[in-house]
């Protein structure tokens, strides 16, 4: 199944295009009324639950990296953005954020800019996909499945429903 139909199926019929239009104006420098502001710092969190996921057991493996860069650049697919996303920037980017800060605090920092239930359940979602890409949870990737339910205030039965969808999307 291509990228964006299995990004679609993941989201849960939750749309990113006004996010990813605000996310990629942000990213070269034009100024956003309040709103955009908020939806592209809600798509920028969301990537980065993505990231926290991957980086949750000190490296960001191969698999997980392509993961991570085809959920994005099926996000960023937007009219308004030309080009590939700049994977190796951001990468950089959330690598210096996590290296100052550590995952506890990123993982409450990304919390806080989700703001809505739908964007934290289409986070987790996300988040949840790069934790199952080689079809095999590590205990690390477990025990921040669960942290960041728990940060994202989604019940254990929410939470558990949305990992079996995203099993289930991502393997049949």
């Amino acid at each position: 199944m291509p990228r964006k139909e299995q990004l679609a199926q993941l989201a849960g019929g939750v749309s990113v295009d006004a996010a990813a239009r605000a996310y990629a104006r942000r990213s070269q420098g034009a100024t956003l009324d309040s709103e955009e502001h908020a939806k592209a710092d809600e798509l920028d969190a969301t990537i980065e639950a993505m990231f926290l996921m991957a980086a949750v057991d000190g490296t960001v493996a191969g698999p997980e990296v392509a993961q991570l860069a085809a959920m994005m650049q099926a996000m960023l697919d937007t009219r308004d953005r030309r080009g590939p996303v700049d994977l190796d920037a951001t990468l950089i980017d959330l690598s210096r954020r996590l290296e100052r800060d550590g995952w506890t605090a990123r993982l409450d920092d990304v919390a806080g800019r989700l703001r809505t239930e739908e964007a934290r359940s289409f986070a987790f979602r996300l988040a949840a996909a790069v934790a199952f890409v080689d079809d095999h949870v590590a205990h690390a990737e477990a025990a921040a499945i669960d942290a960041l339910a728990a940060v994202l205030d989604l019940s254990r039965d929410v939470s558990q429903q949305i990992l079996s969808e995203v099993r289930d999307t991502l393997f049949g």
